[in-house]
């Protein structure tokens, strides 16, 4: 798993350890045929990037059981694909044995029942309301999607993506949702998007009409999402008469988190704005690279701290765990926790 995650053949890791063992050894170590020297177990570690506790946590699912949706599996390499798999199979084991550790109960989403197959737009601007209202949102944004996603039984997780990869979501075990996203993506309104368009799927693959194809399912989990960021009461005081100033655009997503791209593409779709605004609007993002930068820079700010992080430091702030294993958990130094962990806490008593 660690040396498909690194995306590495057999004969490259062999090469990478200089040759110490031989291919055949690393498949019988890899089959539990054979039991690795310390002096092996050492070099793999280093060259797989993982830590060598790694080599010995116990795995509750097989990789089988964590069904993942890929809707764009041509364009991702299987390579990727596998190693992408694996890395958020190691993540998930990782948040359900945090949650073991605090002896959490499971916290399951909460799905509306069917009222027959989904089948338009407004079906899923609809479901999106009824969320938004059972959170209390109503007509304000969503200031951190990653706090309303978990509070609704969602674990999210981060993981390595191939570029022009922006998350997936799955069910592992059949009762723990998951939705993984690329932490390389630094756009953070199309982070947001993403996450939401990712619950849909979650929330409303099954409930989907049989008639409609991969493309149209992919446009009501956008439609859901769009909704959920930007209700069409925040937009209904924009008059179509004159063209959108770019300032109400800029004012709309610092508020509600949502890129432009999206925010015009609603305003496209509700008629506020015209057909041939909305082509020019597309043809200079294109001929413009000035304003095409304008258009897709990020402005929104977000915490990206999740509840897995939070419940690794609780765990750790009570006692459950050291904080070697803290840093084990959160896969990075222990000299980084604890410094990053100290600044938080000047930057919360300073506040």
């Amino acid at each position: 798993m660690a040396r498909i995650r690194a995306k590495l053949s057999m004969d490259e890791v062999c090469g990478m350890i200089n040759n110490i063992v031989s291919k055949q050894s690393i498949s019988k170590y890899e089959a539990g045929k054979m039991i690795p020297s310390e002096e092996v177990i050492i070099a793999l570690s280093k060259v797989l990037s993982v830590n060598l506790d790694y080599f010995f946590r116990a795995f509750t699912y097989p990789i089988n059981d964590v069904s993942l949706s890929f809707r764009k599996r041509s364009a991702i390499p299987k390579k990727d694909i596998n190693a992408m798999e694996v890395e958020v199979q190691d993540k998930v084991e990782r948040y359900l044995e945090i949650e073991h550790i605090l002896k959490l109960p499971d916290v399951r989403p909460t799905i509306a029942p069917a009222n027959g197959p989904i089948s338009q737009p407004e079906e899923m601007r609809e479901r999106a309301r009824q969320l938004r209202a059972k959170r209390g949102l109503n007509d304000g944004p969503v200031e951190n999607v990653l706090r309303l996603l978990e509070q609704n039984g969602i674990k999210v997780i981060w993981i390595n993506g191939p570029t022009g990869f922006d998350g997936i979501s799955g069910i592992v075990d059949g009762r723990h949702y998951i939705i993984a996203l690329n932490k390389s993506t630094s756009h953070i309104e199309r982070r947001r998007f993403t996450a939401l368009h990712e619950l849909g799927h979650l929330l409303f693959n099954d409930r989907f009409s049989i008639d409609l194809k991969p493309c149209e399912k992919e446009k009501l989990c956008h439609t859901f999402a769009n909704e959920m960021l930007l209700p069409s009461h925040a937009i209904q005081h924009l008059s179509n008469d004159t063209c959108i100033p770019w300032n109400e655009l800029v004012s709309l997503q610092k508020t509600y988190g949502i890129s432009i791209d999206a925010i015009v593409h609603k305003l496209s779709d509700f008629g506020i704005m015209s057909s041939e605004q909305y082509r020019l609007f597309n043809i200079r993002k294109r001929v413009n690279p000035q304003f095409a930068k304008a258009v897709e820079q990020s402005r929104f700010v977000e915490p990206d701290t999740g509840r897995f992080e939070e419940m690794v430091r609780q765990a750790w702030g009570k006692g459950l765990i050291t904080l070697s294993k803290a840093a084990e958990m959160l896969e990075c130094p222990v000299t980084h926790i604890q410094r990053y962990w100290r600044k938080r806490d000047e930057k919360g008593s300073n506040r």
